[in-house]
């Protein structure tokens, strides 16, 4: 049993080792030199790259969403709203003009909740639209009700066979669809529709030295991503906190420079709550060693 333990031991130690190692390995030569027969001039220099994923969320209230309650038995919401919230961030090293991320997000299409009428617009719907005279919201809401109400029957009576006699297959599909969105036009009517759009917002931060944090953005659930001068919105801060990490020795004096990153976390926090958080390597924290000739 001791062997065991000493066997696993060793594995976690040579496991830590090796993530020490891999630290240590993220390092950029600085300074002027050259290579293949060029000057180079480096520096190491980081920049981050936030994205922010904003959906918006428009709702337009029903023309019957007072009568909800009373004849399909939920209530409506009776107020138009637009409502925006940050659902997804990401964080990620800037390196010679590729990321070192995944790839910015693409923006969604908007998605309505609807079948029918467009984006803010209702479906000419109405029933017995074929009656001469006004009628009342109260009387169309009933009759809207009704036609809701008799959709469902006739879908379970497809369903059990009651109606439509030898309807099956790919008909009973078609006839189970038109139903669905027939009485999707109807319950719009009451409960309104919901628009869902999603776009992302991209900001470089570069890094400087000794610096901690970076106000990258205000956002307020009104309007969405804000200036950041904007006192209205609430801060979107990135912070950075560098590890402790151990790293070359060096030469007190050389010719050669390589400066080693940190491996720090790097949070993006809205008011204080954290949307994302990652481990990155930045230069600004980390530490420059000096060699006599390459190794």
């Amino acid at each position: 049993m001791k062997r065991y333990f000493a066997i696993f031991a060793l594995l976690i130690l040579s496991m830590v080792g090796a993530e020490l190692s891999a630290q240590q390995l993220v390092k950029k030569r600085i300074g002027m030199y050259k290579e293949n027969g060029k000057v180079v001039l480096s520096e190491a220099q980081t920049s981050l790259v936030v994205d922010l994923v904003v959906e918006e969320e428009h709702f337009v209230s029903g023309p019957y969403a007072r009568y909800a309650q009373k004849l399909l038995g939920t209530r409506a919401s009776l107020v138009d709203y637009t409502a925006y919230d940050i659902v997804e961030a990401n964080v990620a090293i800037a390196q010679d003009g590729e990321f070192m991320a995944t790839e910015r997000p693409t923006n969604s299409a908007e998605e309505v909740q609807s079948l029918r009428g467009g984006k803010h617009h209702f479906a000419n719907v109405l029933p017995d639209r074929l009656r001469r005279g006004d009628r009342k919201n109260d009387e169309l809401a009933e009759e809207a009700a009704d036609e809701i109400f008799a959709l469902r029957r006739a879908r379970v009576d497809l369903i059990t066979g009651e109606m439509g006699d030898g309807v099956f297959g790919a008909g009973l599909e078609s006839a189970l669809e038109e139903i669905d969105r027939m009485e999707q036009s109807y319950m719009e009517l009451f409960y309104g529709k919901r628009t869902l759009c999603r776009t992302t917002e991209r900001v470089v931060v570069p890094m400087a030295d000794s610096v901690h944090n970076y106000v990258v953005a205000r956002f307020n659930t009104e309007e969405g991503i804000v200036a950041k001068d904007d006192l209205s919105g609430e801060v979107v801060v990135v912070n950075i906190t560098p590890s402790e990490m151990n790293y070359p020795e060096g030469e007190k004096k050389g010719n050669i420079v390589y400066r080693y990153a940190n491996n720090a976390t790097v949070t993006v926090a809205l008011s204080g709550d954290i949307l994302c958080r990652r481990v990155l390597p930045i230069y600004e924290f980390g530490r420059s060693v000096y060699y006599k000739k390459p190794w």
